[in-house]
């Protein structure tokens, strides 16, 4: 009898034991899930085309963050696509710029979506704003701040072509009206050129 409740005992141990390690396994595991970035794994131009419907999953956009704007500003060369997924002229003008960009070879498309750093003023933020001031519009506050839509082309720390145009349209003019197929080929054409002295083809 004494052997039975000795057993039984040790089969409570080994039971308890491995509901411990499952409990420890399963904790382990939604820790890990709970803290995983699942964006990080979905490959940036598939994240793009998610966000911007119109443009296809073969697009030319890699994301960024301020600090890669920074350095580009400061020594670097690319070209950059400011902007975010909930202005709607960005996705127009995200269409055009990667159209222009596949067709002129470039092989990546900076983007930085600065809606949120632009809603907390984030310091990295600022200095982007600074960096561009001279490109910029003040408000009637005398006060900087990055548009959407706006593209960027910056070579050896310099900048050889800024676009954020839409800003100086006035009125209640949506996008499907405003680009007409002059409007979209004229602007092409603009970042066609630009792209083409980025790359030293044009003096």
């Amino acid at each position: 009898m004494k052997k039975n409740k000795t057993k039984t005992k040790n089969n409570k141990m080994i039971i308890n034991s491995i509901k411990l390690v499952i409990f420890i396994i399963m904790l382990s595991l939604f820790i890990y899930f709970g803290t995983k970035d699942f964006a990080s794994d979905i490959k940036d131009n598939v994240r793009f085309a998610n966000e911007y419907k119109d443009i296809s999953k073969d697009n030319l956009y890699i994301y960024c963050k301020a600090e890669e704007i920074l350095r580009l500003l400061d020594r670097d060369s690319g070209v950059i696509f400011l902007g975010f997924p909930d202005n709607i002229w960005s996705h127009y003008y995200a269409e055009y710029l990667n159209d222009v960009a596949i067709s002129e070879e470039i092989d990546k498309i900076y983007y930085y979506d600065f809606e949120r750093d632009r809603s907390i003023r984030s310091n990295k933020y600022e200095s982007i704003v600074i960096k561009l001031k001279n490109y910029l519009i003040a408000s009637d506050t005398n006060h900087y701040s990055l548009n959407a839509p706006t593209i960027l082309i910056v070579k050896n720390g310099n900048v050889i072509y800024f676009n954020d145009d839409i800003q100086t349209i006035r009125g209640d003019v949506n996008p499907e009206d405003y680009f007409t197929e002059y409007k979209q080929n004229y602007l092409k054409s603009e970042i066609t050129n630009a792209i083409k002295l980025y790359k030293g083809e044009l003096d």
